[in-house]
Order: structure tokens, then C-alpha cells, then sequence
């Protein structure tokens, strides 16, 4: 319990300085972003959010999760940080859930427009999120966007539980609800894998602005053949 303590000080903490600095961002990848191609072995796949400015690799570290709330995909230290998930993800996005965490900034880097979504006209307009990996192209609905607490999804849901998934789901529509988040219903089956971006929301810095999507198609791609 104490661990989930200390990362949500981390991140409650690196909020507050990313909307005060802005810093110049270093390059990010190293060789063709095409070729999926990165220095950092921690690397291991590519996020492009429709109508954003999101277009960004995603890390993970292998056993520290604060990691990247400090250190860019060059394993250099900045408040940008990076787009990461948790150890208790799988890197294939194959678990019922994947929660992709980074920052919320003032020059829009990182998911500093994933905010976007609270308006009920983007929402409506832009539902897509890309996911390339190695070997294979994800593509998401996204069907829920709202602000909430910064309790970790995780732990507060049981989402590591396949019989807690269905609940959830359910709890999405509530909450988006009561919470005048933005909502459709995309329908739902227990075999479906959600995704969830989370970053700090930045007219409140004790709240996450939270995006949920659903998987609606995964296919295998040729490496040299793929366009980014």
C-alpha cells in the first residue's frame, strides 16, 4: 500500500511543476521512428491519439514505476518525463486493461492535450487511438473521458481481476454520468481489452483527467513495410 502512496505524491508533486516550467524537450528516438527503431530497451511501442498532439513512444521500466515520471525514453532526467505503463501491464496490451500514464503540460507535449476530450465536440469527433507495436497495429474506440480522483485505478478496482473488468465497465458510464464526463455507449463483452490514459488534471492538480478506450482491431504488419 505504501508504494501506491508514494507514487501518487510523485505524481501529484511532478504536476505541480510541469504547469509552473517549460523546459526545451530533448529528441526522443533514436533512428527511424518507422522502424520502430529506440536506444532504450525499455521502449516498446508507439500511442497516436486522433486530434491531438500525442504521437509518442511508451516505456516501461523494469522495476521501478516512478521512472519515467523523470526521465525521458533517453533515459535522461526532465519533468517531461515520459509515456509509460506499470510493471503489472503486460507489453503485448493483451490484459483486459492497460493504463498508460505521462504528464499533463502547458505546452500541450506529453498528454498535455489529452484534455481535449473534456469538450463534448472533440469528444464526438475524434475516437481514435493508435498503438504500434514491433509487430502489430491497435486500434481504440475511445468512448469516456472525465475528471477524477487520483486514487490508483488499479488497486481502487481490482482490474488486474477479469471478474472485476465487467463492473468497472459498468462503473465507467456511472461515473461519466455524475461526474458530467463524456460518454457513448460502444457496447461491451468480458473478452474486450480497455484502454486507459491517465494524466494530472491540470485545472486541479488532485485529479487525474481520465480517457478510456476499447480495442476494436489487432493486426499483424510487416516491419518493412510500415508507414507511421
Amino acid at each position: 500500500m505504501s508504494y501506491f502512496i508514494i507514487f501518487l505524491v510523485i505524481l501529484a508533486v511532478s504536476c505541480l511543476k510541469l504547469t509552473d516550467l517549460n523546459p526545451k524537450l530533448l529528441p526522443l528516438f533514436d533512428g527511424e521512428q518507422e522502424r520502430m527503431t529506440y536506444k532504450n530497451k525499455d521502449v516498446y511501442a508507439q500511442i497516436k491519439v486522433a486530434g491531438t498532439s500525442i504521437d509518442y513512444p511508451i516505456a516501461q521500466h523494469p522495476s521501478d514505476d516512478s521512472y519515467y515520471l523523470r526521465h525521458d525514453v533517453n533515459q535522461s532526467e526532465t519533468i517531461y518525463g515520459a509515456l509509460f505503463t506499470e510493471k503489472i501491464n503486460r507489453k503485448d496490451f493483451k490484459d483486459l486493461v492497460t493504463i498508460v500514464y505521462g504528464h499533463s503540460t502547458n505546452d500541450g507535449a506529453m498528454f498535455g492535450s489529452l484534455e481535449r476530450f473534456a469538450d463534448s465536440a472533440f469528444f464526438q469527433k475524434n475516437k481514435r487511438i493508435d498503438i504500434n507495436r514491433q509487430d502489430e497495429a491497435i486500434t481504440y474506440d475511445i468512448f469516456s473521458a472525465y475528471s477524477y480522483t487520483d486514487a490508483h485505478l488499479f488497486q481502487t478496482f481490482d482490474l488486474g481481476n477479469s471478474l472485476a473488468v465487467p463492473d468497472y465497465f459498468e462503473t465507467i458510464k456511472q461515473i461519466s454520468e455524475s461526474l458530467t464526463g463524456n460518454y457513448r455507449d460502444i457496447g461491451y463483452t468480458p473478452d474486450d481489452r480497455l484502454l486507459i490514459l491517465s494524466t494530472c488534471d491540470i485545472k486541479d492538480n488532485g485529479r487525474r483527467f481520465i480517457v478510456h478506450a476499447k480495442e476494436t482491431n489487432r493486426v499483424k504488419v510487416n516491419q518493412d513495410t510500415r508507414k507511421h
